[in-house]
């Protein structure tokens, strides 16, 4: 016999006599007068004990008595399916019998002298140990959250186990919990493992959804007629040397896919490419952009729906967001706000960036990339969200310890370059206050470090990207491409020598096809967007167009090379730009000021304009975004010699707009000393004066050559400045003006609509003018000459 259950005999006599059917219930009929009784198998012993009133009488008959053995087996064990008479009530009352081996019966039995059978000293899991041996025993009618409460109180997890991280708080000794760890309960066979695996399956989906990010996927346009400037330049160069660079020429086509649509900028060899004719999209339909599914990495930067234990400042209001204060300059009195602190250019520090951080941000306090704790490694920076004041009580909500720049309430109809204009202002301002705080301090003027970064809130990834050794064979070579973070890219364009003497610096977009020719050269005098490294201090006197609803970034661009300022990009730098499907620069929706039923039919680009004092209908949206809009659908109309005709294209003056994609623009400035684009045996199709200042002249516009029936517009703010206009650059001399080609923006007159008037070009010889000549009969020596719109009277 061991274990207390003997197996021999039994099974010599189940050699002997086959098992019938009824053996599926294993308990044993057992003779109550061999001293085992129902009352005692109830009423309360231990496991060792009901084993042991099982199995020694067993034991006992089948050992003791050989003689007799197979008549008492016969007696004792019933195999046939009917139980014994007598022994039903104990069949019933019994639990069955448990065949162990020796370790686990020494450890599930009781022993001598113990309330609790041992089994109570098992550990819940065996990753855990016991704090001490000195602790309370488990009760019976302890509830499952009292037994965890317990285990929890008097174990300790190993190594391995999930909570080996979570140690309790040496002062207080409370044990931190896993924020995100959860317990699934529920009563037996009820479905827990199902549903555990089916939360993992949803899980699982949620996190992928929430690593992955589309990201825009186009190549560069018009680099068919880019500038060549790989000649000056080697390979491999980490940055840019002032004298080669700044002999290279500009380009001035954009190459940025999102300006496919947009209106191409003139230079000398774009007069040799032939326009094709480009597919129109309706109004309604925006243009579908190629997207490619990205896995975020560690240096991303994300939104409000990324959680993580490192970057939780970013998100809970905790009282870290007071140690930004240090960034600042307060009054001693009343802790006034009276400047931001700037670094020197002469400052190397590894764990910080010089360059204070400005994001403008719009309907995007859910969606915006504004997280940029991973994109900086964790060092410190400076951040500032750029927001509308009705805007702002969301983005505090959102981003509680973000620091914010918020607009006046005059802006919040306002487009992207309200926001860039006070953003580059202020930081001009602070500027001249900090160089007044360190001048005091003995710090020279120049020696305050002048740039910021003005980034997008779409801006995810950042890569790095070097050209492949070529191999014998005549392939071409390959990029390798490596992500690296934010803080990286900006300390490398920040070491750059004699920065100071940039205007502004970015790098390029990323594409799923950049080739090693795309990057041969290093460095490009170009176009920059969305990412940039502006320097304050050589562009004062260069600003955006507060104005403006789109291309404010071409625009500025342009402003500042035309007044021989440097725009450098890094070649071997990417951006990825996500594409997030809410807020941004969005279309206001175009809607009668007053609404006079429910279902209306849409307006259309060319309703945004109406003649002066006619009874149109009246828009609610800004003067400025109709302008705009019109003047992006309108080209057959205004400039109609200059469809598909880039050897003569539209003359703009201090300003680019976007007036389509079949009409070519050439960007002249009225500064002097500007760097202009050689007009010299151009002919002009037409003739776009924006907001004109008093550096546009008359003489100014006389240098130029216009084909006959060339177009002019002339947009001011109302229609006083756009007579005065008229006389003052002395266009009557030239273009012919009609009364019925005066028009405005379809706004109210408390919405301050834009007017603007458009005129014909014709030759001296052989002009054709509108004069119409009337003697009043009131007054027969009074002669009225109509010439166009103008009347002039003579005596």
């Amino acid at each position: 016999m061991e274990n207390g259950v003997s197996s021999s005999s039994t099974a010599d006599k189940s050699q002997q006599q086959p098992l019938t059917p009824g053996f599926h219930s294993p308990t044993p009929s057992v003779r109550l007068d061999e001293g085992v009784s129902a009352s005692t198998a109830v009423t309360g012993e231990s496991l060792k004990q009901e084993c042991d009133s099982l199995g020694l009488p067993m034991a006992s008959s089948t050992t003791s008595k050989p003689s007799s053995s197979s008549s008492s087996s016969a007696q004792a064990l019933a195999w046939s399916g009917q139980p014994p008479r007598g022994c039903r009530g104990l069949h019933i009352a019994l639990p069955p019998v448990v065949i162990l081996s020796k370790a686990a019966y020494s450890l599930l039995g009781s022993q001598k002298g113990s309330r609790l059978p041992p089994s109570s000293s098992l550990l819940p899991h065996a990753d855990v140990a016991w704090v001490s041996s000195l602790r309370p025993g488990l009760h019976k009618d302890m509830s499952s959250e009292e037994q965890s409460l317990y285990y929890r109180q008097w174990t300790s997890a190993r190594q391995h186990h999930a909570d080996y991280s979570n140690q309790p708080d040496p002062a207080s000794g409370a044990r931190t919990l896993h924020p995100r760890r959860l317990l699934l309960t529920g009563p037996p066979q009820v479905g827990k493992t199902g549903s555990y695996l089916q939360f993992l399956r949803i899980l699982f989906r949620m996190l992928i959804r929430l690593l992955e990010v589309d990201v825009y996927d186009e190549e560069e346009i018009n680099t068919d007629h880019n500038e060549n400037s790989r000649a000056s330049q080697s390979e491999g160069e980490p940055w840019p040397d002032i004298e080669t660079f700044s002999k290279m020429p500009f380009d001035v086509s954009v190459h940025d896919p999102k300006y496919s649509l947009m209106s191409l900028v003139y230079t000398e060899k774009l007069a040799g490419v032939k326009q094709e004719v480009i597919k129109e999209y309706k109004v309604e339909e925006p243009r579908k952009r190629e997207t490619m599914s990205m896995m975020l990495t560690k240096y991303a930067a994300y939104n409000t729906f990324h959680h993580c234990e490192q970057c939780h400042q970013y998100m809970d209001f905790t009282p870290t967001s007071q140690s930004k204060e240090s960034h600042f300059v307060f009054s001693k009195q009343g802790r006034h706000l009276e400047s931001m602190r700037l670094p020197l250019v002469s400052d190397k520090n590894l764990n910080a960036v010089k360059s204070p951080i400005f994001t403008p941000s719009s309907g995007r306090h859910e969606h915006g990339l504004l997280n940029l704790y991973h994109a900086m490694e964790g060092i410190s920076h400076l951040h500032l969200l750029v927001v509308k004041e009705y805007e702002m009580p969301l983005y505090r909500k959102y981003w509680p310890n973000h620091i914010m720049l918020v607009l006046p309430g005059m802006f919040n109809n306002a487009g992207v370059g309200a926001a860039r204009f006070l953003i580059k202002e202020l930081s001009y301002h602070n500027l001249e206050l900090e160089r007044n705080r360190l001048e005091e301090l003995g710090v020279k003027r120049q020696c305050v470090w002048p740039f910021i970064v003005v980034m997008d809130d779409s801006c995810v990834l950042w890569n790095i990207h070097s050209v492949q050794e070529q191999t014998s064979q005549p392939t071409e070579a390959g990029i390798s491409s490596k992500n690296v973070s934010l803080k990286s890219v900006l300390q490398h364009i920040e070491a750059t020598p004699k920065i100071v003497h940039y205007a502004i610096l970015g790098i390029q977009k990323w594409n799923s096809k950049l080739t090693s020719q795309s990057l041969k050269a290093p460095f490009s005098r170009c176009h920059v967007h969305d990412f940039i490294l502006l320097n304050i201090d050589l562009t004062q006197n260069v600003q955006y167009d507060f104005n403006r609803y789109f291309c404010e970034d071409v625009d500025f661009n342009l402003r500042t090379n035309s007044s021989g300022l440097l725009i450098c990009r890094f070649n071997n730098f990417s951006l990825m730009k996500k594409h997030v499907q809410v807020g941004g620069q969005r279309d206001f929706i175009i809607k009668p000021k007053i609404m006079v039923s429910e279902s209306l039919a849409p307006i259309l680009p060319l309703q945004y304009v109406c003649a002066p004092d006619s009874e149109h209908t009246l828009l609610a949206a800004p003067a400025q975004f109709l302008l705009e809009k019109f003047l992006q659908h309108a080209s057959y109309k205004l400039f109609p010699k200059a469809i598909h005709n880039f050897k003569c294209p539209v003359l703009a003056i201090d300003c680019y707009l976007n007036i389509g994609q079949e009409v070519a623009i050439c960007y002249v400035s009225s500064r002097p000393h500007s760097s202009n684009v050689n007009c010299e045996g151009v002919f002009f199709s037409g003739l776009l004066l924006y907001l004109c200042d008093s550096f546009v002249g008359a003489e100014l516009l006389k240098k130029f050559k216009f084909l006959k029936g060339a177009t002019l517009c002339v947009i001011c703010q109302d229609r006083s400045s756009l007579r005065q206009t008229i006389v003052r650059l002395e266009l009557e001399d030239e273009w012919q003006f009609r009364l019925r080609d005066e028009f405005q923006t379809a706004n109210s007159s408390d919405d301050k609509p834009l007017y603007f008037l458009t005129g014909r070009h014709y030759n001296h010889c052989g002009a054709k003018c509108n004069i119409f000549i009337s003697s009043p009969k009131n007054s027969p020596n009074v002669t009225k000459v109509f010439f166009g719109g103008t009347v002039l009277q003579f005596h």
